[in-house]
């Protein structure tokens, strides 16, 4: 929710950088001022009998050099763990990894199913026609007995021929045929048989 806010700008390695180098400036500046007090204290302790002064400046001057050093190596250590990252830090097997996504084609690429209504086709294909259609695209699971007239056919082509005339139906996909009856039980009535294609 808070992702992107970012009011003072502090977020990353510039950020970090950027507060590291507002102490090491005012550490600076304060060191030069202690140094350039220590090194007035010695010169005055020369200028005079008085060897406490100059050996107190000294020291001041001395204490001010090392702390010049110091500050120098911070920065640069700063600068060094800023550019590491989080995953350097971490375990080998805790850091961020390459994820592959090993992923099959589509067995069909057609997103519409192929449509054959045979009663409205010219010239119309007999019965038989019609019933060795059926069969060659849901490989022989649907069937018609005698008295059945077949009126339509869909199914999903596998390949990149969408069309009726490709019959080899996508596995996975469902073939609906719609047929009519006019053998039935409870008398002639239209059917919708379905299958499945492995």
């Amino acid at each position: 929710m808070l992702d992107g806010i970012d009011p003072w700008g502090l977020t990353g390695p510039n950020g970090l950088n950027s507060v590291a180098a507002t102490f090491i400036g005012a550490a600076i500046i304060l060191l030069a001022i202690g140094c350039a007090v220590g090194l007035v204290r010695w010169l005055g302790g020369k200028a005079t009998p008085s060897s406490e002064g100059s050996t107190k400046g000294l020291k001041m001057a001395g204490a001010g050099v090392l702390g010049a050093v110091v500050l120098g190596s911070i920065g640069g250590a700063v600068q060094w763990g800023s550019s590491l990252g989080t995953a350097s830090l971490m375990p080998e097997a805790a850091r961020p990894g390459q994820v592959v996504i090993d992923r099959q084609a589509p067995k069909t690429t057609c997103t519409s199913q192929a449509v054959r209504d045979f009663d409205d086709e010219d010239p119309k294909a007999s019965q038989p026609k019609r019933a060795a259609v059926v069969k060659e695209v849901s490989n022989g699971a649907l069937t018609v007995g005698p008295g059945v007239q077949i009126i339509s056919l869909k199914w999903y082509p596998t390949g990149t021929d969408c069309s009726g005339q490709n019959t080899e139906a996508a596995s996975g996909t469902e073939v609906e045929m719609r047929i009519y009856d006019t053998v039935a039980v409870e008398g002639a009535e239209e059917q919708i048989r379905k299958h499945t294609i492995d």
